[in-house]
């Protein structure tokens, strides 16, 4: 694994157990209609982009206190997110968070964990609530691979030198940038498009590593 230099993270699903935009929901009482559009999206029915949008646009009101009491109160981590995390900075692998989630939350998850970037949403606020955001706000349907690229492009890696860790069809293109993809509890048809497939704990991810040429 000496030529691994930079591990692209999922969010939603992979690195933490719940749905925290759908958490985020729930605030407002939309928990069931943000689970429904997602749903939807994982069926191949919806739009990325604009399904992602939508669901976002139902925590219009939101402060970031409440965001912040809300993690405080439950971490969500997966199972052996931090040890995997730890393998990572230990090997000097550059980590990378891209999500579809606001960068709210993700700056939670990078400082509590130590990751190097995040990518994520970055919504319109006002005296620190949420006031919405629109397709215009992201650089396109591909806004997480674009934000990656900024950060790797002058890297100047190969492939062979990027993995990729995602659970549903929003992570094909990170795969795509990756030498070696890791389809965790896979959603959607994701798998198809995996080097391979892990369930459950995050730290499993570590010895496979380890024992890659």
């Amino acid at each position: 694994m000496n030529n691994i230099r930079v591990c692209l993270l999922d969010f939603d699903g992979t690195l933490v157990t719940d749905d925290i935009l759908g958490l985020l929901c729930g605030l407002v009482g939309k928990q069931e209609e943000s689970q429904k559009i997602n749903d939807a999206f994982i069926r191949g029915e919806l739009e990325p982009l604009s399904s992602l949008v939508e669901r976002i646009n139902l925590i219009t009101g939101i402060t970031r206190f409440q965001i912040m009491d809300l993690l405080s109160k439950n971490n969500y981590l997966m199972p052996g997110a931090n040890e995997l995390i730890q393998f990572l900075k230990g090997n000097k692998i550059i980590t990378i968070l891209a999500s579809g989630n606001i960068l709210s939350v993700l700056e939670y998850y990078q400082k509590l964990l130590g990751i190097d970037y995040i990518v994520g949403s970055n919504p319109d606020i006002l005296k620190e609530k949420i006031v919405g955001i629109t397709e215009f706000s992201y650089s396109g349907p591909q806004f997480k691979i674009d934000g990656i690229k900024k950060i790797i492009d002058p890297m100047k890696l190969e492939k062979e030198n990027i993995i990729a860790i995602g659970d549903s069809p929003a992570d094909k293109g990170m795969f795509e940038l990756s030498g070696f993809s890791i389809a965790f509890n896979p959603k959607g048809n994701i798998a198809d498009f995996a080097d391979i497939v892990i369930k459950d704990d995050l730290s499993r991810i570590i010895n496979i590593l380890q024992n890659k040429n």
